[in-house]
């Protein structure tokens, strides 16, 4: 301690008597020494104010020789008790009192704006950067604080380094006292802003690094920053831009452009002058070829969104149930809808979004394309919950998202792809969250899982409204239509198709709560099935149009089909009170090329055109119509095959199966033809397991003469009503659709495989009637007498018959097959049945 006391004597005594140069060398070199000894530091706090108060008369000295040391000591002694961990740091500074601290102040702000020296300056500005004082007495000197450094920043010696430290005094202020710089960054942003559109990238550069530290303290900006900057603009930032524009400085014009036009905030709109001139910059920029100058460009562009993009938040109770947090989200969603349509905001947005889907539309760069989405998505989550008004949907997703599916997915567009299936999947599910309300001061929203670049934006999905399903819809059927075009290889045709699927159950998943929900009222149900059922019909009428190349698109639109039939509830699909008209095109077309001769003949209710049925019975029509088409477009036939046994399979056992069995045989004779006998086979083996699995079916409790009775005969009788068929009526339908049966050696008929399904459903049937219906043996009367009746019949057309009919003289043989094989059947089970009641009687 002694020691340390004595050398800090000399050194104030060297001090003193003018040897000033070496004595602050000494003291700096001690300091530097000591700062680990606790001993020595705190003999350094004894005698600091007595050095303190010979460093503030040397720094008010001529002598700047000697100056140009003393700051050097002030800044490492302020610093002192941070590289101190053995003593407490107030312990350092015991005798510092607030008259020396504000001396020494003054001194610096002094020293710093009447020196003519560049190290002197610099020196002066470093102490401020590394001071350590609190934030009271930094408020108190405050304007004098910025007074220097303004000075600093000014810069009138010229150099680049005063700049830079005046710059980090700048940040070391910004991080003490950020509101009171906040309310004065008219005062010290100019100078650091104006740089930017310097030729010299150093001064550029360290500008900007300055602006990104302390962005959260100018952005947004306050009205008197933006009007400081309108006149600047005025007089110099918008000539300097040209200027280097038209040196080819494209990126670093557009560099400065996007932090000008963040600093002008929301009083763009109020200077529209202004505004139109500056944005004449990145219209020359984005109609650049150059790629890096696209890309620049974008990144800017998040600037004008910054501007512009203020969307108007309408807050909610949290104190609310779940129930009235949903009905003020619908009240909110329309209120704040009200205020959009009203305060021009959806102005702002089409005028953000015009150079955006112009990019994504056109054959640019793909890391331009990437750039574009990025900005895109920077947008989406700046609209915080605006983003799911139906108004702002159609402005910002619907045109990108629209434009890329349209891209097709391509080796180049698959990234694009994935990001807008992600961001759609997010939206669509967020109606099946328990997404509570928020306001774009909270921090807790739902997150985009969606990482895009080196970036990543939350958007705020709240629940959609059922107004919004269309959207939706829509976004799929352009998914779909991508895997309809030709030239589009069957990867991407498949990756399309898996995509649009996806969506759709996640949309389905919404659907189905919407119409589960008790406030659900009539008129909204039936506009969820109505939009529903409409899609449904456009891409099955979609796949089935000249021109589209449909080899993969019918098993879609089967699975499509799928997806409502299990995802939505019987209750709703088969109930009574949702009916819809049946306007399916290919309803009719079947109509007026078929007589019903066999419907008729089986006293079988025909489904009609335009006939109003439950939605269940449309899906299911719906289903035949691209089965009966799949049958004879695509090659996929085996698949297909497999899916109808499994959905009628699941159809039987959770639906209604009489009304499922009615619709099908109608549909089934409406269209009698060899080829359908595949049909009829995969919905055979699906009553067939249903039967086997479900032993308590309602279809089977019927008594003879009932309409469940008939159906079940009628279903049994079609592949000898097939045989027995003028080919006349399959051959004028395959004609009606410009198309021929798609039938390959490998998958012609086998008439020994019709009638063993036959035969097991048969006795799957006979088996079932013998336990649960008591009309047995009246059920088996009345189908031998329909089988004689179909013979018969078809007796009847070979005494007339001509050419026509003759040519299909193998059908003759079959048919007599099929019944010799079904008349050996039905007396081997007479016979089993009559040897086991002769044993049960014994």
């Amino acid at each position: 301690m002694s020691n340390s006391s004595d050398q800090l004597e000399e050194i104030k005594a060297l001090i003193s008597s003018g040897s000033k140069c070496f004595a602050y060398s000494t003291l700096l070199h001690f300091q530097e020494q000591s700062s680990g000894d606790p001993t020595s530091i705190q003999a350094l706090a004894g005698i600091s104010q007595t050095l303190l108060s010979l460093i503030v008369a040397d720094i008010s000295g001529d002598d700047e020789e000697i100056i140009q040391t003393p700051p050097s000591f002030r800044g490492v002694i302020c610093n002192l008790p941070y590289q101190n961990s053995g003593l407490n740091h107030h312990f350092l500074f015991v005798g510092f009192v607030v008259d020396d601290a504000n001396l020494v102040m003054e001194s610096l702000v002094r020293l710093i704006t009447t020196t003519k020296m560049k190290s002197v300056c610099n020196l002066g500005v470093w102490c401020i950067s590394i001071q350590q004082f609190n934030a009271p007495f930094l408020d108190s000197h405050y304007n004098s604080l910025m007074q220097a450094v303004v000075h600093a920043l000014d810069n009138p010696i010229g150099s680049l380094s005063t700049t830079f430290e005046a710059i980090q005094a700048l940040i070391k202020l910004a991080s003490n006292l950020s509101k009171r710089m906040r309310d004065l960054s008219h005062l010290w942003a100019p100078p650091i802003y104006r740089r930017l559109l310097s030729f010299d990238t150093k001064e550029r550069d360290m500008s900007e690094r300055c602006l990104l530290k302390i962005k959260s303290i100018i952005l947004p900006p306050t009205l008197v920053l933006s009007k400081v900057l309108v006149k600047d603009m005025k007089q110099i930032l918008l000539t300097k831009m040209k200027e280097l524009l038209n040196e080819g400085m494209k990126v670093q014009a557009i560099h400065a452009w996007g932090w000008f036009i963040r600093l002008l905030g929301s009083y763009a709109m109020k200077n529209r002058q202004i505004t139109n001139e500056m944005l004449k910059i990145p219209e020359n920029t984005f109609s650049d070829l150059n790629p890096q100058v696209q890309i620049a460009s974008q990144f800017a562009w998040e600037g004008l969104i910054d501007a512009l993009i203020h969307p108007p938040i309408v807050a909610c109770d949290t104190n609310a149930s779940k129930e009235e947090k949903r009905v003020q989200r619908l009240q909110n969603s329309r209120e704040t809808g009200d205020k959009i349509q009203a305060n021009g905001f959806l102005k702002s947005i089409r005028h953000v979004m015009t150079p955006l889907t112009g990019i994504i539309s056109s054959k640019c760069d793909i890391s331009v394309h990437s750039s574009c989405l990025n900005t895109w998505c920077y947008l989406l989550h700046k609209l915080d919950t605006s983003v799911i008004d139906p108004s702002v949907i159609k402005l910002v997703l619907e045109p990108i998202c629209e434009a890329i599916f349209r891209i097709g997915p391509e080796s180049k567009s698959v990234s694009s792809w994935n990001l807008c299936l992600d961001l759609l999947d997010d939206f669509i599910l967020a109606k099946c969250k328990d997404v509570e309300y928020v306001t774009s001061n909270s921090a807790s929203h739902h997150l985009s899982a969606t990482k895009f670049l080196w970036k990543q934006y939350s958007v705020k999905w709240l629940p959609w409204d059922i107004c919004q399903l269309d959207f939706h819809l829509n976004i799929i059927f352009i998914l779909i239509s991508q895997a309809s075009i030709a030239t589009v290889n069957h990867e991407y045709k498949s990756f399309a198709c898996d995509a649009a699927l996806r969506l759709f159950l996640s949309v389905l998943k919404g659907v189905r709560l919407e119409l589960e929900k008790p406030s659900t009222n009539y008129n909204d149900i039936m506009l969820c099935l109505g939009t529903e059922l409409r899609f449904i019909k456009k891409i099955c009428e979609d796949v089935n149009s000249e021109g589209s190349d449909s080899s993969d698109l019918h098993h879609t639109c089967l699975r499509f089909i799928d997806a409502v039939t299990k995802e939505l509830q019987p209750a709703t699909l088969e109930s009574p009170l949702y009916k819809v008209s049946l306007d399916l095109k290919y309803i009719d077309k079947l109509q007026s090329v078929n007589n019903i001769r066999h419907a008729k003949f089986m006293d079988i209710c025909s489904i009609v055109h335009m006939n109003m049925v439950s939605p269940m019975v449309y899906l299911l029509v719906a289903y035949f119509c691209v089965v009966f088409q799949s049958t004879m477009k695509t090659s996929k036939t085996e698949l297909i095959l497999q899916g109808i046994h499994k959905y009628f399979k699941f159809l039987f056992s959770s639906y209604d199966p009489l009304e499922t069995l009615l619709a099908m045989i109608s549909l089934l004779y409406n269209y009698v033809s060899p080829h359908c006998l595949n049909i009829w086979i995969a919905i055979a083996k699906g009553l067939t397991d249903c039967i086997d699995d479900v032993k308590e079916l309602s279809l089977l409790r019927m008594e003879s003469n009932s309409t469940g009775f008939l159906a079940i005969c009628s279903l049994l009788l079609y592949p000898f009503s097939v045989c027995s068929c003028p080919q006349k009526n399959s051959a004028s339908l395959v004609s009606g659709f410009s198309q021929q049966p798609h039938v390959s050696p490998q998958r012609k008929l086998d008439f020994e495989y019709v009638f063993e399904v036959w035969k097991t459903l048969y006795s799957s049937l006979k088996t079932s009637q013998n336990v649960y219906c008591s009309a047995t043996n009246s059920f088996l009367e009345d189908l031998y007498s329909m089988l004689n009746g179909c013979l018969d019949e078809h007796a009847r057309m070979l005494d007339g018959a001509n050419d026509l009919y003759l040519s299909y003289k193998d059908l003759d043989l079959d048919l007599l097959s099929l019944y010799g094989n079904v008349v050996i059947c039905i007396l081997e089970e007479n016979c089993t049945s009559e040897v086991g009641s002769d044993k049960s009687r014994h």
